[in-house]
């Protein structure tokens, strides 16, 4: 069985996120094209997007967690379902987020049917308060494009 790619993609324009922050230092969305015979409800796409993330990722997530607490950062709740907060729902979009004194971040997870299709697409904004924030945020940058890859590769299995 062949996955669908998963791309790089802009925000979508509908997205809630467009309007989040004050200020957008760093942005990414990526997506996946799948069939038009699979649901459209963002919040079941969102479970299954953060159930059961890859290994590797939960390992990144705790090593983080164990650095930036010792620091007095928020850490995840990485026995919840989904690690942050939700924000908003609607029927074709959810979006997580928190503030932080380092930086503030936003993330979605947006269905949107077109072209005889369902594109799902998980897109993330961060708005950097301080040096700190944006020296936290080098790895994080690099990391991260992984990670989502990884998770939406493992969504669509």
């Amino acid at each position: 069985m062949v996955h669908p790619r998963v791309l790089s993609v802009p925000i979508p324009e509908d997205s809630l996120l467009k309007n989040l922050l004050s200020r957008v230092d760093y942005s990414d969305a990526f997506a996946v094209r799948l069939p038009s015979d699979v649901g459209v409800d963002a919040g079941e796409w969102a479970d299954r997007f953060f159930a059961q993330p890859p290994s590797w990722v939960r390992r990144a997530l705790a090593l983080r967690d164990s650095l930036v607490g010792a620091l007095g950062l928020k850490t995840n709740d990485l026995e919840a379902a989904v690690p942050f907060p939700e924000l908003l729902r609607t029927g074709k979009e959810v979006v997580y987020g928190v503030d932080d004194r380092h930086l503030d971040f936003r993330a979605s997870v947006h269905v949107a049917r077109s072209d005889g299709a369902v594109h799902i697409s998980v897109a993330t904004v961060v708005h950097q308060h301080s040096l700190f924030g944006r020296l936290y945020f080098l790895p994080v940058r690099v990391l991260h494009p992984l990670i989502i890859r990884s998770m939406l590769r493992r969504l669509t299995a």
